[in-house]
C-alpha cells in the first residue's frame, strides 16, 4: 500500500490545515519515508514560494510556442515534458492544446494554496527493475522563475526516492513544473544511464497541491520513471 502524503503548511509557518492522506497500491516504503521526513504536524517554519502566474506562463509561450499562434500542441509539447504530462488536467476546454491563460490558472492555484513544501518521491525502474544508486533531480523549468529550488534524492534499492528541496531540512518539493535528469556512475565516473534520462532529459513532472479530478484523468505527484537501456 502507498500512503499519499500532502503537507500544508501557511507562509507564517506551521501547519496551514492538516495533513491528508490517501491509500494507494504499491511503494509503501517510499510513502513511509515520506511521512517520517515531512515533518506534518511539528509546526515547521517554512515559507511559501513567490510566484507569477502571468509572467510565467507569458515567458513558457515564448520558450515554447514555435509557431506563435497563442497555443502549446503535442509536437511543441514536446519539448517540455512536464506540461506534456499535465495536459489532460490542465486543458480546460478539452482542444488537447495549452493556451497561455490554461497554465496561468494553474500556477495561480499554486500560488493562492499558500503550499510551502510537497512531500513528494518516486520511484525510477531500468528495463522493468529497481534501479538503486540513482541520483533523481527536479529542476524547475526556466519560466517557474528563481523562487522556485531544485530538489534531489538518491534510489534505493526498490528504486524508490525521497525528494528533498535545495536548502530544506525536510524532504518536500515545492509545487511547480520540473524537468527530471535521472544519473548513475561507474567507479570510474562513467554514466551508466542514456542521454536522454539526464543530459539531454525527455522526462519532466508537475508537483501540484491541486488533485484535479476529470473523467479517465488523475494527477499523481508520485512519478514512475520506467527507463530503457535500449536505443530508441
Amino acid at each position: 500500500m502507498r500512503l499519499q502524503n500532502t503537507c500544508r503548511h501557511s507562509r507564517t509557518g506551521g501547519p496551514e490545515g492538516r495533513c491528508l492522506t490517501r491509500v494507494r497500491p504499491t511503494a509503501v516504503f517510499v510513502s513511509l519515508a515520506l511521512w517520517l521526513l515531512c515533518g506534518c504536524g511539528k509546526g515547521d517554519d517554512l515559507t511559501a514560494p513567490s510566484y507569477s502566474p502571468d509572467k510565467a506562463a507569458q515567458q513558457a509561450m515564448a520558450e515554447y510556442d514555435a509557431n506563435h499562434d497563442g497555443y502549446l500542441d503535442a509536437k511543441e509539447l514536446e519539448r517540455c515534458p512536464a506540461l506534456k504530462n499535465s495536459l489532460d488536467s490542465m486543458d480546460t476546454n478539452g482542444d488537447h492544446r495549452l493556451s497561455a491563460e490554461e497554465i496561468t490558472a494553474r500556477i495561480r492555484a499554486y500560488q493562492t494554496s499558500g503550499v510551502a513544501l510537497m512531500a513528494t518521491g518516486c520511484q525510477v525502474r531500468l528495463d522493468g527493475k529497481p534501479l538503486q544508486g540513482a541520483t533523481v533531480k527536479y529542476l524547475p523549468e526556466k519560466f517557474m522563475g528563481s523562487s522556485i529550488k531544485p530538489a534531489s534524492g538518491v534510489s534505493d534499492d526498490r528504486g524508490g526516492v525521497v525528494l528533498t528541496a535545495e536548502g530544506e531540512k525536510v524532504a518536500g518539493v515545492q509545487p511547480g513544473f520540473y524537468r527530471v535528469q535521472v544519473s548513475k556512475k561507474d567507479a570510474g565516473g562513467q554514466e551508466m544511464i542514456p542521454a536522454r534520462y539526464n543530459q539531454d532529459t525527455l522526462l519532466g513532472a508537475q508537483v501540484s497541491p491541486l488533485k484535479v479530478r476529470k473523467a479517465g484523468v488523475r494527477d499523481d505527484d508520485h512519478a514512475d520513471f520506467r527507463l530503457t537501456s535500449k536505443s530508441k
